[in-house]
């Protein structure tokens, strides 16, 4: 786990900074074709969306002494399709990796590599050091979980930002001056 640093010049003590900190990185993923924010039942209600879609989403957020920790879920998602029962050739010969109709397994090993290089650039990069990994990356597999034929992974983990706020910003107690 790496140190994070106070000398940034963004304040991802902010919410919004860290969800929009995850926005651009899979923005500019060449694979990530869409990406919203939000509840993970709610990533795919646009009436033609675009896909594989990644959607970011903040559950909960701890304030510990000098330390914001934000649990963030990382969902990337494809739609699954019927795989062609197409032949090659007069011999009807078709090569199928691995059973079955669709294309469920590709789109695990797509969407787990794509959640792989964005957790890896976070991990590494010059511009997150602000912040820091705080727990083991938990990467779930789903299908049909969102009622959506969508298929993917969801990565779950724990996002810690240094917190050097004043005691308060306001002074709440009109008769107190120790703000």
């Amino acid at each position: 786990m790496a140190d994070f640093v106070a000398n940034n010049s963004k304040n991802f003590t902010l919410y919004y900074n860290i969800l929009e900190y995850f926005r651009i990185i899979m923005t500019n993923h060449p694979s990530i074709a869409r990406v919203t924010q939000g509840d993970n039942f709610d990533i795919d209600t646009d009436e033609f969306p675009k896909y594989p879609l990644g959607n970011i989403n903040i559950t909960n957020v701890r304030f510990q002494d000098k330390v914001t920790s934000y649990n963030v879920q990382l969902v990337v998602a494809d739609k699954v399709k019927l795989k062609n029962n197409e032949s090659v050739g007069t011999t009807n010969f078709q090569v199928v990796p691995f059973e079955g109709s669709d294309d469920t397994v590709d789109i695990l090993s797509n969407t787990l590599a794509i959640l792989n290089d964005l957790i890896s650039f976070t991990r590494k990069s010059e511009d997150a050091v602000a912040f820091t990994i705080d727990t083991e990356i938990v990467c779930t597999p789903f299908k049909d979980d969102f009622d959506n034929g969508l298929c993917g992974w969801l990565a779950s983990f724990d996002v810690r930002v240094l917190n050097q706020g004043n005691a308060c910003l306001f002074n709440l107690l009109l008769d107190d001056n120790n703000c």
